[in-house]
């Protein structure tokens, strides 16, 4: 017969079996938890970022919609001067005529390229983001000034279309009136962008003169044609 010493390693051997077999079940059990943890979180993730995908869309349909409101543009750029001359008759200043051919401020200033689009909306949100905390002031200059892209959009039959003009024109200051600078073939190789004659938001010039200033344009002219305008 089996002593008691026997017996009771027996069991001892049969208990630690057991312990070890409870020990695994529990590591294998916490294992398959967190597994299924980990599927419930990446599945979580996974939705949030479908849904955010979804409404990217929806957003930028809405800020398209939005942002061609020219009050929601003045509503943080406090340009009520500026505002009031661009929906003013007679026209005051360049932006006037714009207006009534239905030119929004975000046709101008919302980027004529991908590139200068981002940058806009980049600018505008931290802009927004300012204003709403109460931190946003005006700048004293265009953080992202116009480039002549964005006239050209709508203005490339000026540039490319104009007529040639005659010897004798050529020669005479007042025969440049209208759009005949463009016309020269000697300045299609002048680098001068086209906010430096046509500014929008001044009063400084009239609308005979397609609203160029003559003080502010002949300096530039000059650098060229010393007895312009003698």
């Amino acid at each position: 017969m089996p002593s008691r010493a026997g017996k009771a390693g027996a069991r001892s051997d049969e208990t630690s079996v057991s312990a070890q077999d409870r020990l695994g079940n529990l590591r294998r059990a916490h294992g398959r938890g967190r597994a299924a943890t980990v599927r419930r979180r990446l599945a979580w993730g996974v939705a949030a970022l479908a849904g955010l995908a979804a409404l990217v869309p929806l957003f930028l349909v809405g800020l398209a919609a939005k942002e061609r409101d020219n009050n929601f543009c003045v509503s943080c750029h406090l340009h009520d001067e500026k505002f009031q001359r661009f929906t003013s008759v007679p026209f005051t200043d360049l932006t006037g005529p714009h207006h009534a051919r239905d030119v929004r401020c975000i046709d101008c200033h919302g980027g004529a390229d991908l590139s200068m689009r981002l940058r806009v909306w980049t600018v505008s949100g931290i802009d927004a983001f300012r204003y709403l905390i109460g931190r946003y002031r005006e700048p004293d200059h265009m953080r992202l000034p116009l480039r002549s892209k964005e006239c050209s959009r709508c203005h490339t039959p000026i540039l490319k279309g104009a007529p040639a003009l005659s010897a004798e024109q050529e020669e005479s200051a007042e025969g440049r009136a209208g759009n005949t600078y463009h016309a020269i073939q000697a300045h299609g190789t002048v680098r001068i962008t086209c906010l430096r004659c046509h500014t929008a938001h001044t009063t400084d010039s009239e609308p005979p003169r397609q609203f160029i200033a003559r003080s502010r344009v002949q300096p530039i002219c000059r650098t060229c044609h010393a007895t312009l305008g003698e």
